[in-house]
């Protein structure tokens, strides 16, 4: 009896560990029923999460986490209302970029409870996908995030 309760511990030890690895996540979780995927891209400091639409390879939004803030929000770029993100109150910035002429940008920064930042970028070409894009970038959940989880 012994040798079996010894051997069933073994044995949720083996399967807690690769469970307990696998909470930790490199980029956030996307809503439920989002029609996109990530594409993940590590650098030094920090992790790149490109949201790629599944029918068109559309990139729909861009998370970068790092240590540091990768993004400086300016008060004059505010744009709209404070949204709420995973329990973060922020607003969406649309920067002035003469590169961009054409595309409707939003980002925005978001300090994670790991301490690490999340500097969301969404891009678009015309107001309803802004405002489909924003509505899934806004549904993204963070509290798996760790930099460097892998």
């Amino acid at each position: 009896m012994h040798k079996k309760t010894l051997l069933a511990l073994t044995a949720m030890l083996v399967w807690a560990g690769p469970a307990r690895a696998q909470t930790a996540t490199d980029c956030p979780q996307l809503p439920p029923g989002s029609n996109a995927q990530w594409e993940v891209q590590q650098g030094p400091g920090f992790v790149f999460c490109r949201a790629v639409e599944r029918d068109s390879a559309r990139q729909a939004f861009a998370v970068t986490i790092g240590r540091e803030a990768s993004f400086k929000p300016r008060r004059t770029d505010r744009v709209g209302d404070r949204v709420t993100i995973d329990g973060t109150r922020t607003y969406w910035h649309a920067p002035q970029n003469d590169l961009l002429a054409g595309t409707l940008v939003r980002e925005t920064l978001l300090e994670l409870p790991s301490g690490d930042y999340a500097h969301i970028i969404v891009r678009a070409s015309d107001e309803t996908q802004l405002a489909r894009t924003l509505q899934d970038a806004e549904a993204l959940h963070f509290s798996d995030v760790r930099l460097g989880s892998k």
